[in-house]
């Protein structure tokens, strides 16, 4: 039996809505629905059309996977992140809003700069994960050369489906910032090149102890591995970014990080400590400490 796409559409919000708050759950069905059906919200109530068997199917699996708090990027294997679209799975994780921040200030940081700088210009993402920043970055600064580094295979497996998606050439390779002996190049082809005018990275910087104050569709989904790190030792991934970058930056290049809130002053303080000059804090769209800025 055929249903009415306006009547399917105020059932399965009614559904999100019994897990998710208002808001998110009309957010999430209005992704769905555009995704699956190419329709805005404000055509299906104008539109008297009948859904398919084939879409009440996808859809029906859709809202099963969403009632049990599987993020809705997971579930349609893709994310939108700084205008452009990103194959998704459990390998990396979701690119936020936040982190378009982060690119939209060195894509500006780089377009103060004289243009013809940018020519030879060489850019490295650490812990590049689905590869978002390292793409959007070449995407908006076709002139420059982009490196990216994971520790996974399956993440770097990702990204190099994103820079196809996404028709840019970005070199990635496989590697630990926490080791000494890094990069590996994945591919033989491949040239990692010295030094950088920026290097930029969005690394894990979650504490263990915060896991309690967290989603379950973050905890039960998405990589551990790219999430925490130690109560211990929060500024690992910070301490070591910033031995690297002393030896690779250029003269007056910048470094660029994404950091826990609670530890704004610590990472500043830390760059500052390493020689970095300039050290500023940034906050995000939601006021909160966010990005660490420094020139080297």
């Amino acid at each position: 039996m055929n249903i009415l796409l306006r009547t399917y559409y105020e059932n399965f919000l009614k559904k999100l809505s019994e897990v998710y708050e208002t808001a998110e759950a009309q957010s999430i069905a209005n992704i769905v629905f555009e995704d699956v059906l190419m329709m805005k919200r404000h055509h299906i109530f104008m539109l008297e059309k009948d859904l398919t068997q084939g879409d009440t199917e996808m859809l029906n699996g859709i809202l099963h996977k969403l009632l049990k708090h599987e993020p809705v990027q997971y579930v349609l294997g893709m994310a939108d992140f700084f205008g452009l679209r990103f194959k998704v799975n459990k390998n990396v994780l979701i690119p936020r809003r936040e982190t378009e921040e982060l690119v939209d200030a060195i894509v500006k940081e780089v377009r103060g700069w004289k243009m013809e700088g940018e020519k030879g210009m060489n850019i490295l993402d650490i812990c590049t994960g689905s590869g978002c920043i390292a793409i959007a970055i070449k995407k908006n600064i076709p002139a420059a050369h982009v490196s990216a580094i994971d520790i996974s295979k399956d993440a770097l497996e990702v990204a190099t489906e994103n820079a196809m998606l996404n028709k840019v050439d970005v070199d990635f390779y496989e590697g630990d910032i926490l080791t000494s002996h890094f990069p590996l190049p994945t591919s033989s082809f491949s040239t990692f090149n010295y030094p950088f005018s920026i290097i930029v990275s969005n690394p894990p910087y979650i504490t263990q102890k915060e896991k309690e104050t967290m989603h379950q569709n973050v905890l039960g989904y998405e990589p551990h591995l790219a999430l925490f790190v130690s109560n211990e030792n929060p500024l690992l991934f910070y301490e070591a970014i910033a031995n690297f970058a002393q030896q690779h930056l250029s003269a007056n290049g910048k470094l660029f990080v994404e950091i826990n809130e609670i530890f704004g002053n610590e990472v500043a303080a830390l760059f500052t400590a390493k020689g970095f000059t300039q050290t500023i804090i940034v906050k995000d769209m939601q006021g909160k400490d966010r990005f660490v800025c420094a020139q080297f």
